[in-house]
């Protein structure tokens, strides 16, 4: 038999196997965060700058001008069947489940309405996944280009996660230009 003190001994470098294993994996989550974060504020960045390529100046086109004298645009997310007239950008559902599981993965719908009086050339929401605990599970950006004043688009997209490994979803506008 193991005597009392061999017990602890073992016990103490399981414990502390434990908290280095639990500790890593803390670490290269936090790393993939970070790495998706930044791997996303440069996907956004890269199609604004081709987008700025592709279209018409701002300065001959007055659509795509930049004024600063409007106020800054916000995201709501409701689920009514129509947009509420929030005077911001505004997602809701299409259908009576806005999440649903089929053969390709989990496929979220839902309508964009733009309901400021201003034109964007470039709008990327941010569909989050959270799991029970409402910690962040996958972020898939939605894009959307030439988004006109008062503009309402459907929109279907699908995660690579299936329908039970995230409880609840949100949307956030990552940009609006």
């Amino acid at each position: 038999m193991l005597s009392l003190k061999r017990f602890i001994e073992i016990a103490v470098i399981g414990a502390m196997v434990a908290v280095t294993l639990f500790m890593l994996d803390w670490w290269q989550r936090s790393r993939l965060e970070r790495f998706r974060a930044d791997t996303q504020q440069q996907f956004v960045a890269d199609l604004t700058a081709a987008l700025k390529k592709a279209l018409p100046p701002s300065e001959t086109n007055p659509l795509l001008r930049d004024d600063p004298a409007m106020p800054p645009v916000g995201l709501s997310f409701h689920n009514n069947p129509l947009p509420r007239g929030t005077g911001q950008i505004e997602i809701f559902n299409l259908a009576s489940s806005s999440a649903y599981a089929d053969d390709s993965g989990t496929r979220v719908t839902g309508e964009l309405c733009n309901d400021t009086p201003r034109h964007f050339s470039l709008v990327v929401v941010a569909l989050v996944a959270l799991d029970n605990r409402g910690k962040v599970t996958r972020r898939h950006p939605i894009i959307f280009t030439g988004l006109g004043a008062g503009e309402r688009r459907s929109f279907e997209t699908t995660l690579n996660l299936p329908l039970d490994q995230f409880a609840a979803h949100r949307f956030e506008l990552d940009a609006a230009r």
